[in-house]
Order: C-alpha cells, then sequence, then structure tokens
C-alpha cells in the first residue's frame, strides 16, 4: 500500500524536528478575510481616485497608468495617501485589523492553518517561516501560542536578526509586512530582493526541507529565483496544491525533486499534518524496534547487580556493532562536499542506536560501576583501531563516532543532576597519536580536531557563513537521541549548551589560556540573557574528583580564561577582527 505524502512529511517532521521550513502564501490567510496585497492596491487607487473626484471605471490600472503615466507603485500610492507611519497605520488598519463586528464574525482574525502552525511551532518542530503575506495572522497566532517570534520584515530587520539557529521562530516576510514601506508588491518590485534578504533566503532553502502551502510561485520572481538557485537535496520538499500546478511551479518541484501533495485548502492540509505529527509524539515507541528493545534491557539491567555482566555485554556489543559498521571506510580519496556530508550521516545512524544508550544510561546512573561502563564504551570507541594515512578531513573525521557518544554522555549526566559519568570520561581517557604525548579526550577529540576542515564545513552549510556550523549539526543529530529523557526543544538546547561548555573548559585546561573551539555560547553571550555552565559551578569539584581540573582554583582560573576567550572569539568571527 503506497504511504500518502501527508504522512511520509508527518513522520519526517516527527523523526527530525526542526529540519523543515514553511513557505508560506496569501492562501494561507484566504479565509480569514484579509485581502490580498495586489487587492489592497487596487483599493488604494480607487481611493486616491475618489480624492481626486474621479471614477476609475472598471480599470483602476488604466486609470492610474493614466494619471502617472507607469504601472502602479504600491509604496507612492501609499505615501501619496498617507504620508506619516502614524497616517498610514489608519489608512491600512481597515483592511488587516479587524473592527467589532468583523471579530464576532470571525474575521481578519488567524485560520486554523495560523493555529496549527503556531503549535508546530510550539511543538518544537519547526522554527522558520518564509512568507510573502503582509498581514500579521502568523504572528497573533504564535502569541496565542505563547511563542515569541523575531520576525524579518526588511533588509534592515535581516542585517541585524538573531540568527535562525538560535531563534524559537523566525518569521521572514519576503514583501514586508502591512505597515512598511519597503512593502513588495508590483511585477517590478517582485523582481528582486535586497541582498541581506536573499542571504536569508539562501541559507533557509539550503539548510532546511521545505513545506508549501498557499503559495502559487507564479508572480514572485526573486523568490522563485531563491529558491532554482538553492542545491538543496539533504531534506524534501512537499508542495500543497490547490488544483493543477502553474508552469513555474512545476519548474520548481523538478529543480528540489519535491513532494506533490494535492489539498482541499490550507486549514484542512495544516490541521492535518498538527494532527498527524502529534498523534506520532503520542504513540510510547516510534523507535527502531532493536534500539527500543536495547533501551527497554537497559532500564532494566541498570538497578539490578545481578544483571551487570548483561549491561556490560548490551553496551559493549552496541559499541562493538556500531564500530563495525563504520569499519572498512575509505581514508584515501579527496571526498567532495556532499561525500562528506553523505560519510557523516553513516557515522550518524551507525552511532543512533549507542547515542540512546548513553543518554539513557547516564541519565539512570546511580553508582561508580555504571560510570566505568559509559568510560569503557566511549575508550572502546576512541581507541579503537584508525586508519593514520589518507585524506586529513577523512583521517579527522573518524573520531566523529565518539565526538558524538561524548556528548550523548553528557547530555544524559547534566539532565540528571549528576554529572560523574562525563566527568570520569573527560579526566581518565587520554590517546595517542603518532609518537605525540598522550592527549586527553577532550582535546583529542574535540570539534576543532574532528570536524573543523573548511571542506566539512562546507558538506554541512553550502557557502553560508555561519558563527557556529558544526555545533548548530551536533544539536539537530543528537536531538532525537534525548527525545526520550527530555521532550521539550528549548530543554534540550540548554543541555546541549551546557555540556558544550564543559567540552570546551576541559579542553581549555589542556592550553591554559582559555583557547577552545567556537561554540554556541559565542552568540549566547550576545544573544541572550545568561551564559551555559550552571553545571559545572554546581558540581565543579566532581571535575576536580575526576582529574580533569588540578585543584578548585585551575577550574575557576580556567572557566575565566575560557570565557573571556569566547567573548574575544565572538567578536574575531562577527566582525573578522
Amino acid at each position: 500500500m503506497a504511504i500518502s505524502p501527508m504522512v511520509s512529511l508527518a513522520s519526517s517532521m516527527h523523526a527530525g524536528p526542526l529540519t523543515y521550513a514553511l513557505l508560506l502564501g496569501s492562501g494561507i490567510s484566504v479565509s480569514s478575510g484579509v485581502p490580498s496585497g495586489w487587492a489592497v492596491t487596487l483599493s488604494l487607487i480607487k481611493r486616491l481616485a475618489r480624492l481626486h473626484g474621479e471614477d476609475v471605471g472598471t480599470d483602476p490600472i488604466e486609470w492610474y497608468r493614466g494619471r502617472v503615466g507607469g504601472d502602479p507603485d504600491y509604496s507612492e500610492v501609499l505615501t501619496e495617501l498617507a504620508p506619516t507611519p502614524a497616517d498610514r497605520r489608519n489608512l491600512l488598519s481597515q483592511y488587516f485589523e479587524p473592527t467589532d463586528d468583523e471579530r464576532e464574525q470571525g474575521l481578519k482574525l488567524p485560520t486554523e492553518a495560523h493555529h496549527a502552525i503556531a503549535k508546530l511551532v510550539a511543538d518544537g518542530l519547526v522554527r522558520v517561516v518564509v512568507t510573502t503575506n503582509f498581514d500579521r495572522l502568523l504572528e497573533v497566532a504564535l502569541s496565542d501560542a505563547g511563542v515569541p517570534a523575531s520576525v524579518v520584515s526588511s533588509p534592515g530587520h535581516a542585517a541585524g536578526a538573531m540568527p535562525i539557529a538560535h531563534s524559537r521562530c523566525t518569521i521572514i516576510k519576503v514583501h514586508g509586512d502591512y505597515l512598511s514601506p519597503e512593502l513588495k508588491n508590483t511585477v517590478d518590485e517582485l523582481a528582486g530582493y535586497d541582498p541581506s534578504i536573499d542571504r536569508l533566503l539562501d541559507e533557509v532553502f539550503d539548510q532546511y526541507g521545505l513545506v508549501v502551502c498557499g503559495w502559487s510561485g507564479r508572480w514572485d520572481t526573486a523568490l522563485r529565483h531563491a529558491i532554482l538557485r538553492s542545491p538543496n537535496r539533504r531534506f524534501a520538499t512537499y508542495w500543497f496544491h490547490r488544483g493543477s500546478l502553474a508552469p513555474e511551479a512545476e519548474e520548481m518541484l523538478q529543480h528540489r525533486d519535491a513532494i506533490s501533495v494535492p489539498i482541499q485548502d490550507a486549514d484542512t492540509a495544516m490541521s492535518e499534518l498538527r494532527a498527524k505529527v502529534k498523534a506520532l509524539s503520542e504513540v510510547p515507541d516510534q523507535r527502531p524496534l532493536d534500539t527500543a528493545v536495547a533501551v527497554a534491557q537497559l532500564k532494566m539491567y541498570l538497578p539490578d547487580p545481578v544483571h551487570r555482566i548483561r549491561l556490560h555485554e548490551l553496551v559493549i556489543g552496541e559499541a562493538d556493532a556500531a564500530i563495525e559498521q563504520v569499519n572498512g571506510l575509505s581514508m584515501s580519496e579527496h571526498l567532495g562536499f556532499h561525500e562528506y556530508a553523505e560519510r557523516m550521516d553513516v557515522y550518524e545512524q551507525a552511532m543512533f542506536g549507542l547515542l540512546k544508550l548513553l543518554v539513557t544510561g547516564a541519565f539512570f546512573s546511580d553508582d561508580e560501576e555504571h560510570d566505568r561502563l559509559w568510560v569503557r564504551c566511549i575508550e572502546r570507541l576512541a581507541t579503537r583501531g584508525l586508519v593514520s594515512a589518507g585524506s586529513g578531513p577523512s583521517i579527522n573525521m573518524q573520531q566523529y563516532p565518539t565526538l558524538l557518544a561524548l556528548f550523548a554522555l553528557g547530555i544524559g549526566s547534566v539532565a540528571a543532576n549528576r554529572i560523574d559519568p562525563i566527568a570520569r570520561a573527560l579526566g581518565e581517557i587520554t590517546m595517542r597519536k603518532d609518537r605525540r604525548p598522550p592527549r586527553t579526550v577532550a582535546v583529542a577529540v574535540s570539534t576543532s580536531e574532528v570536524l573543523a576542515s573548511q571542506a566539512v564545513n562546507r558538506a554541512l552549510y553550502g557557502t553560508e557563513r555561519r558563527m557556529t556550523p558544526v555545533s548548530d549539526h551536533l544539536l539537530d543529530v543528537i536531538r532525537p537521541a534525548i527525545h526520550d529523557i527530555v521532550r521539550e526543544a528549548d530543554r534540550q538546547q540548554e543541555l546541549f549548551d551546557e555540556v558544550e561548555y564543559l567540552m570546551g573548559i576541559a579542553f581549555a585546561a589542556h592550553f591554559g589560556d582559555g583557547t577552545s573551539p567556537p561554540t554556541r555560547a559565542v552568540w549566547l553571550y550576545h544573544m541572550a540573557d545568561s551564559y551555559a555552565g550552571t553545571s559545572v559551578r554546581h558540581h565543579g569539584h566532581v571535575l576536580v574528583d575526576a582529574g580533569v581540573f588540578e585543584g578548585p582554583e585551575h577550574l575557576t582560573q580556567t572557566c575565566d580564561a575560557y570565557e573571556e576567550y569566547q567573548r574575544r572569539l565572538y567578536s574575531s568571527l562577527r566582525y573578522g577582527s
């Protein structure tokens, strides 16, 4: 039996939270009674004609051409009718803001589609929305759902906006907001965007899968070109449509190898999508059967000392299975960007089951015997037989499974408010390379050692310059492994930031001057009210006892140096200084 595209999309969104962006057109708002931007322009032309004591007849456009000598320009018409921002608000409110009577009739209010989208965002499944609409119905729906949104509706907004990866929700209004004089409406205005908007669209269309709803693709030339120049093939594109598709839409479908999804209307489609994803979330277990069984066995073995040997065999067996899957990968040839992305995916798929066990195991561990098991597991990954000659990025990437394992162990530890498992791993595991002195696992398996090459960064995000591409990718990869322990997307992010801080200071302890890889803290220092490190401040003695630091003073000095280094790193990455 063929799986419907809606089921396929719901499954993909559930399995990969935050990997899909929405592209919304006027069809999403049609049932609200809010007019399209073109309808507003025609109404404004009629108003202008009445003020001049003239009648536009049956063709407002021809009247405007005869009076002005060119096609109607929304900004010019609006400025002539309402020269100040206050005047524009008063004039345009009648089109976009409901009167008391309209409110009673349910007009100019968020539709079922808007509310369904807001719930997808609130559930931590969607963080990016691109829209051609001028109205603020989605913002209202998000507010009703308790979700703050960062709105980009002009080049100025794009230049100063919080990075998408660090925003709970970003709405990119490519044609502007209805109160903005920079609003785009005519064919000429829709032919091109400011470079800052184009860069933002390039980031979205390259890094995210896409769900298109309510947009024909016919008139918006610049938006169409943004999609066509995107090379993304990592995640699918689903195109919701009523009736037949326009030729312009067909071209974009072919370019992105998109999946066509016929729908009745936007309200029904978005509500159905949200319902299906919600249904998946409510099913007790959506993991592959073998992983589900392994996690269930782990929970059974952990509290009972009688099962100590079985617990060891389960965990080490899973580690050996992951190692077997990645052994034999060629290290000799130089890989292209897409091949590096595929190589990373091989490692991630091989580690999925073990990451689940490490997160769950660290979360439920309560004694030193358990901690020793997690250390042995990660040590087994870190010290397995590795190829020592070949392409540099491929050689370094061999430790990617170990890096993922450290993050999984760390997140489970921090979530349980007992950091002993990750502390022991960072304090006890050392590694040798060639004849060099031994290095701690925090240094040898750091992001700067394993994934810092330009080739890998290009594999992750193409040519888009990002502040912390590796951190952003690691967070997305690790989320499914955390989901059973922590379901809230914001909390998952906080845990990741805590572990990245912990890994960063363990790295910095080796060098003494705060030197450390770029982390999400580079942005969090400047874009948020607080900074990670709570676990370290509360459990620093555990890190000292585990040998990560020589004593409390060494820990304090390292933290201070690390945080100062991250501050300087922000300026270096942000301003190129």
